[in-house]
């Protein structure tokens, strides 16, 4: 049966904000950092994020770093999965479901659709198997009643990879035949963005994505998939921020967002109380609408006095406004939003002029982004 999507203005897709501890020998080892991973910017945190590089190729965000993550397949929805959860001895789902009910939570985890898994164990689902495809990284737990050659040896794992990159069903087949499940109960709600209106990019494909997050004990091995994936990375939040902002690459306007909510908490063992506490309590949608201004432009988010009152997912896009990036913010009360200034633009991408703002409490219990963001990652930097 294909796959339904909740609207028919956007794909459905999945991420995982994959956090991995690097103390045990690992950064400042005297055998160094592990492979695919910096030795900067670890003096502030104990931890690093999975950043993986598209490719040039890529028909969505060419060339930018992510975080792992794709589009919803039906096999991600498949009734099958009960069975296979339930033959492992691993159907309580009470974990994933139990979340405080608010009026305003994402559409994507409230509405009803046509199948018997749960919005919140389908999409962790299709985020653990996009997170396989695309680096290698298999979150999963054994079967209850005992796994046999668990974990999976590394040739194991990249046949399965390529399976299932081939056919997202495999992964129903892999989880099967080798005796475990996805490890959706380690993964914590976290956001949901909606690619906003573009009027210079009217067929740009846009997306409905639920973001989690995962926190390890220690970095896994992580590996390019050669097709969609051109690198793969551990770094910092502080190590992406500074190189975005140093023009080395392309960032994704919600991971600037994200990365930036990050900074806000250096310690992995925080980082994870404060994620499977706040989890338990939803979030909302955002819908960027992008107001161009006279030197730059906008992006504003709910909570915003910008934010129009009433803005339409499917359609709605800012005005040209006569002002400046910084005359907005001087008449604003209430900020949530990043600014783009066009004096400072970088040569690869208008993004490097972000600045984030914002100076309301966030709902659901959740973190602002860490303000002048960007001189705090400075700072980290110059003590290096």
């Amino acid at each position: 049966m294909p796959f339904k999507p909740l609207s028919k203005h956007w794909l459905e897709a999945a991420t995982v904000i994959l956090a991995a501890g690097t103390r045990n020998g690992r950064p400042g080892a005297s055998s160094g950092p592990p492979a695919g991973t910096r030795g900067t910017g670890a003096a502030q945190f104990d931890y690093r994020v999975l950043m993986l590089q598209r490719s040039g190729k890529s028909g969505f965000m060419p060339n930018a770093k992510v975080f792992p993550g794709g589009v919803v397949d039906a096999s991600d929805f498949s009734e099958e999965w009960l069975g296979v959860f339930k033959a492992a001895g691993r159907a309580d789902f009470e974990t994933l479901t139990r979340v405080e009910v608010h009026a305003d939570r994402s559409p994507m985890l409230t509405s009803r659709r046509d199948s018997p898994v749960p919005n919140e164990l389908g999409y962790r689902i299709c985020a653990i198997r996009e997170t396989f495809e695309e680096s290698g990284v298999l979150l999963a737990r054994p079967w209850a009643s005992g796994p046999v050659g668990w974990p999976l040896p590394a040739a194991e794992l990249a046949r399965w990879r390529k399976r299932v990159d081939g056919n997202a069903r495999e992964f129903l087949n892999l989880c099967t035949e080798c005796r475990c499940v996805p490890d959706v109960w380690s993964l914590y709600e976290w956001c949901n963005w909606l690619t906003p209106v573009m009027p210079a990019m009217p067929k740009r494909r846009r997306y409905d994505t639920a973001f989690f997050i995962c926190c390890l004990d220690h970095i896994p091995p992580a590996a390019r998939d050669d097709r969609e994936i051109v690198k793969a990375q551990w770094l910092t939040p502080a190590e992406v921020l500074h190189d975005f902002r140093q023009e080395k690459h392309i960032i994704p306007p919600p991971q600037v967002y994200e990365l930036s909510r990050l900074c806000q908490v250096q310690s992995l063992a925080d980082l994870h109380h404060f994620s499977r506490e706040r989890g338990a309590k939803g979030c909302e949608r955002w819908l960027p609408v992008l107001f161009p201004c006279e030197d730059g432009h906008v992006s504003v988010l709910p909570g915003d006095d910008l934010y129009p009152a009433h803005a339409n997912p499917e359609t709605h896009q800012g005005h040209p406004l006569a002002n400046t990036v910084a005359q907005l913010r001087q008449s604003a009360n209430n900020l949530n939003r990043s600014e783009t200034t066009s004096e400072s633009v970088g040569k690869l991408s208008g993004q490097f002029a972000t600045e984030m703002r914002c100076n309301i409490p966030p709902k659901f219990g959740h973190l602002s982004p860490k303000q002048n963001v960007f001189e705090f990652v400075e700072q980290i930097q110059s003590k290096l």
